[in-house]
Order: C-alpha cells, then structure tokens, then sequence
C-alpha cells in the first residue's frame, strides 16, 4: 500500500520537473537535449583517454581478425542492434566477414577464436546473455561493450570496454531527473557506442594505413 503511494509521490515529482522545464527554461529543449548527449560523449573521451589500454585491447584484436581473415559476429538487441548493423557495415568495408547475431534468422556456426562483439548498456538484456552463452561453448573471443562492467554479460568479455551512459537499470536516476526526458532509456549509452566504435573504425584505417577510397572500394553501390 505504502510503496504505490511513493511511487505515485515520485510520478507527480516528474511530472512537475517537466511542466517547470518546459515553462522556465531558458533554452529550447533540443538545445538542452544535445547539450546533455554532448556532456555525456565528453566524459567517455575523458574516460577513454584515462583507459587507452582498452582501445588498444579492441583495436589489437580486430586488426589481427582483419589480417587473419576471421569472422567477426555482432550481438546486440533493440537500439543497440542497430549500433552493432552499423559498426558491422564498417567492418566490411575492412574485408571483414561479419554477421549479425539475431534470434530471428540462422548465422554461420562459430569457428574457434572467432570474434563476438557484444553491445549491451545494462549488461543484462535477457536475449543477449542467452544468445551470448549459446555460442560460448565455441570458445570464441568475446569484446564486450557495456556501461557495468561486472554485470553477467560484462563478465563474459575477454575484454570489457565500460562506456559512460545512463542505461535502462538506472531506475533512481530516471525517476529523479529531467535527464530521463532529455535522453531516454539508454539514449545516452547508444551514442557513446556509436562514437566509440566509429572511433575503433579510426584507430583501425590509421593501423593497417587504409585511406577512404580504399574503404569504400569494399562498400555497395547504391541502386
């Protein structure tokens, strides 16, 4: 009885913050929405450059991939999953034979020491740590991506890169804050991702001295 009356407590609270952000602020929310995903990316590159080492640890491992003609799996669900299609689609222009791990189509059966890269800010989306440990057995090398690091699926990387970002398991930051309205769910999470991998795809064409147009000499014309 008690816990529905604080929980209709806390609605109200939010539900007043954003009448007051929508009356008093002295930006346009978009403005202040940016700002917020700005402030975030630029505490993982503070982040980042305090843990280089795991940039190299990624980069190092995927360059040996792109040299050694492995395959590389990608494994993410929801807004993740298309970060993941979209680091995928990077990897190609690479040479790289990459697919995308899903539940709803078949993939070629795993290789020993294949790669599994996985993207999951809560390190605990239910179809990704299952789909995760059905491929284990295979004993491929699993780069994790994750905002908690010591989650169970950050605890089944070879290596663990911990990203900066407010992710679905953060319910007290959610129900507290306007940063729930100006970055929902894991907004945050998705566009350190999306940088970071990006910035792999950097780290990787300045490594094996690949240019665009060699990039692109791999990429799908458009019809």
């Amino acid at each position: 009885m008690s816990k529905g009356k604080n929980s209709k407590k806390e609605k109200i609270v939010a539900d007043e913050s954003i009448k007051n952000l929508a009356i008093s602020a002295d930006k346009p929310v978009i403005i202040l929405s940016m700002e917020l995903m700005a402030t975030n990316l630029r505490e993982n590159i503070i982040h980042m450059t305090e843990h280089y080492e795991y940039v190299q640890d990624v980069r190092d491992r995927l360059m040996q991939d792109i040299q050694n003609k492995k395959r590389v799996y990608i494994l993410a669900s929801g807004r993740s999953a298309m970060i993941g299609q979209m680091f995928q689609t990077r990897l190609e222009h690479f040479g790289v034979e990459s697919r995308f791990i899903t539940n709803t189509r078949s993939v070629p059966r795993l290789r020993e020491d294949d790669t599994i890269v996985v993207i999951s800010g809560s390190g605990t989306t239910p179809i990704v740590k299952a789909m995760l440990e059905t491929y284990l057995v295979f004993n491929p090398f699993v780069i994790v991506i994750t905002s908690y690091p010591t989650s169970v699926i950050g605890r089944l990387g070879d290596v663990t890169v911990k990203l900066k970002g407010r992710t679905k398991s953060d319910l007290e930051r959610r129900s507290k804050g306007l940063d729930s309205t100006l970055a929902p769910e894991g907004t945050a999470f998705e566009q350190a991702s999306l940088a970071f991998l990006d910035g792999i795809v950097a780290e990787l064409a300045v490594s094996l001295h690949r240019d665009e147009k060699s990039l692109l000499d791999e990429h799908n014309q458009a019809l």
